[in-house]
């Protein structure tokens, strides 16, 4: 006789602790060793072939056993090709999933978002992390393993960079996720609606034909996100005081065009004389310096005349 089995781990959880004593009422009700149990499991370096050790760890509940392993101990714990062996493969699968649920508890900080927010590559990865959490946590080796057995092989650095969020996943990469991560079908065409929602969102909109008749620019979504800018900073120049009642949006443009204008030309070209050729005498350039210095004066005072300040100085 084998040694004997170790109890179930103290420290266990509730569901955990469950698995752990069916699959030891496997092993009891016939009535073999965990070697012999190992090699019902299939020869060695096998997909199918698990170790005694690895059998005696998973039933003694100090962590979770990897789903293909729960199986692989129910089918060698009895007759294989019988009814029974479905029923212990589903009651086991049934304990499995529980568990796995319980041991991603802590992990599931907050509640999920529902599927209709979901909008973006980054917060399906986030959902398709807490379906993982949800089926145990399988490695990013096993989720490509099983992705490859549901017919899609989903590498394992894809498998990572879809769930971070970094890309987003096809149609059939989904679909193997989701039966790697023991979705219904009915929630799985929930997450196939949601991303075919986010492939819409980030669709460039095709732009307007022509020829087929007239196409209303209005209707261009940028176009509207303008227009409504446009009102909206109206609305605040309104309020603040810097349109006049009397005035629309199009005089207040041209008003500060205008503005911009005047402060152009008083402050360049309209003082730029034209030079004339540069005198050779010194007393010539002198007094050509002193009638150009005065030719400035004279229109510097006649353009502050005519200017809405020179105007107000007047009066005042």
């Amino acid at each position: 006789m084998g040694r004997p089995t170790k109890p179930v781990a103290a420290g266990a959880r509730p569901r955990l602790r469950s698995l752990a004593t069916y699959l030891r009422q496997l092993k009891d009700e016939t009535r073999t060793t965990y070697t012999a149990l190992s090699e019902r499991t299939g020869p060695p370096n096998t997909p199918g072939y698990r170790g005694a050790s690895t059998l005696s760890q998973a039933a003694r509940g100090t962590h979770l056993p990897p789903l293909e392993t729960v199986l692989a101990y129910a089918r060698a714990a009895g007759d294989p090709g019988s009814y029974s062996t479905q029923w212990r493969e589903a009651k086991a699968r049934s304990l499995w999933k529980a568990a796995a649920i319980e041991n991603a508890r802590p992990y599931l900080s907050g509640r999920g978002r529902r599927t209709r927010q979901v909008r973006t590559p980054a917060s399906l990865g986030q959902e398709l992390t807490r379906l993982r959490l949800r089926a145990g946590r399988p490695s990013y080796s096993a989720i490509e393993q099983a992705t490859k057995a549901y017919g899609h092989r989903v590498p394992r650095s894809t498998a990572h960079l879809i769930l971070n969020g970094k890309v987003l996943p096809s149609r059939e990469q989904l679909s193997a996720l989701l039966k790697a991560f023991d979705v219904s079908v009915a929630d799985a065409a929930q997450w196939h609606a949601v991303l075919d929602r986010i492939e819409d969102r980030q669709r460039t909109p095709e732009p307007p034909r022509r020829g087929g008749g007239y196409v209303c620019a209005d209707a261009d979504p940028a176009v509207q996100e303008y227009l409504e800018r446009r009102e909206r900073d109206e609305e605040i120049k309104r309020r603040t005081g810097q349109i006049h009642p009397d005035e629309t949006y199009e005089d207040y443009e041209e008003r500060l065009r205008e503005r911009a204008f005047q402060q152009q030309t008083s402050d360049g070209w309209l003082y730029d004389l034209y030079e004339d050729d540069e005198p050779e005498d010194e007393a010539e350039r002198q007094t050509q310096a002193a009638e150009q210095a005065a030719l400035r004066a004279q229109l510097k005072a006649l353009v502050e005349h005519v200017t809405p300040t020179g105007r107000g100085a007047d009066h005042a």
